[in-house]
């Protein structure tokens, strides 16, 4: 039992990210990491026989026919015969002939799994242009207690002036494209969902809605979308050759078992295609001011650190630095705030804020955090052969 436990507890975790460096939010993880996993549960799901039956199960008025022949043709051919006059309890009502064409009942789980791809295109480039730079950036210091803080600073800091100050634009639009094609490919789910079901898709949860908010007495004059779009029960001509040599034609009466999951797969499909394209469009609009305001990216990064730059000294120089830094930087920095220590990383910002391009109008208000000028100098040479000693020790304390 523990051993169950443990094994649910680490897969849990692992679906949910515990413990990983974040590179994205949760609008990405919706789409690549909730997305994903619930089209491929939904494609095993309707293979899954077991639990619903055969796909088709049909019967003759004679047994002279194979039971396994005849599923076998009916389920092949995809194309159930619809009479005026037929009244099943479950059946299409409306269609444009006597025939109802149910190809795309075959292609299910294949096109529940392409959707899966689809929802994971923007997660594999992301990963090329990110290339682990998160990861390298963070390590060692996530933690709750940094050791060697000092240190840790000072070689991020010579790290960030040499290879990425002014250099992560790409990074950051390159993220920024990625969550636009989220968006476009959420959408495009949708239109090849609605050609899939031959045009019948984007009314879909509206009219199941619909049909199952009223008592059922009222529904017995009323379309039942569920048995529209996936009938359960179906009439199949099964043709072949008699003793004598002529073509013999069989009428038989199907039960197609596997629609009755596969209407309400769609149907919780249909609510999360809505869920998901709502919330990467809001994401749009929230980005987009970010992209043409640097108060608003400043504004999100004091949000986040709040706690630390309440009565932080140098907080007009940090807001100096964030406000015109590019956006590459800004975004970096944005991403370090969500995996490194607070603490640390305000006391990383700090330092960075003061050494590259600090604003030589601002003085020092109260003193919390306070980094003297020579101290400054030693942290812009670091690594030029500057000895660490003697280094003011007070900003980690």
């Amino acid at each position: 039992m523990a051993a169950a436990i443990g094994l649910a507890k680490t897969a849990t975790e692992v679906f949910l990210g515990v413990g990983t460096v974040s590179i994205d939010n949760l609008t990405f993880q919706l789409h690549y990491r909730w997305s994903v996993t619930l089209f491929i549960v939904c494609s095993v799901l309707v293979q899954t026989s077991q639990f619903f039956g055969d796909p088709v199960q049909c019967e003759t008025a004679e047994g002279s026919v194979d039971d396994d022949v005849l599923n076998s043709f009916c389920w092949m051919y995809s194309s159930f015969d619809m009479p005026g006059q037929f009244s099943g309890p479950c059946f299409r009502r409306k269609h444009v002939s006597a025939h109802l064409y149910n190809t795309y009942y075959q292609w299910v789980p294949i096109f529940l799994a392409i959707q899966a791809g689809l929802f994971y295109i923007p997660r594999c480039l992301w990963l090329l242009i990110e290339g682990g730079l998160m990861s390298y950036i963070v390590k060692g210091t996530t933690g709750r207690f940094i050791e060697d803080s000092e240190d840790k600073i000072a070689k991020m800091l010579k790290h960030f002036q040499e290879q990425i100050h002014n250099k992560f634009n790409s990074y950051a639009f390159g993220f920024f494209g990625c969550e636009l094609l989220n968006t476009c490919f959420s959408i495009l789910s949708v239109y090849l969902t609605h050609k899939f079901l031959l045009n019948q898709y984007l009314e879909y949860g509206v009219q199941v809605y619909t049909y199952y908010s009223v008592i059922p007495d009222m529904r017995q004059n009323m379309t039942d979308p569920f048995c529209e779009l996936f009938p359960k029960m179906a009439a199949c001509h099964y043709h072949r050759y008699g003793m004598g040599g002529r073509e013999d034609t069989r009428h038989a009466i199907c039960i197609l078992g596997l629609n009755m999951i596969h209407d309400k797969v769609f149907a919780l499909i249909w609510l999360w295609h809505c869920f998901i394209v709502v919330m990467g469009v809001v994401r749009l609009l929230t980005r987009s001011p970010q992209l043409v305001s640097a108060e608003v990216r400043y504004f999100l990064m004091k949000f986040k650190m709040q706690r630390y730059f309440k009565n932080n000294a140098h907080i007009k120089r940090i807001k100096h630095y964030l406000t015109n830094c590019s956006i590459g930087d800004w975004y970096v920095l944005y991403q370090m705030s969500k995996n490194l220590n607070q603490r640390f990383f305000a006391e990383y910002l700090t330092v960075l804020a003061m050494t590259i391009d600090p604003d030589p109008t601002v003085e020092v208000e109260e003193e919390e955090i306070f980094i003297p000028d020579e101290e400054q100098e030693k942290y812009r040479t670091f690594g030029n052969g500057t000895s660490r000693k003697g280094w003011d020790t007070s900003l980690y304390e």
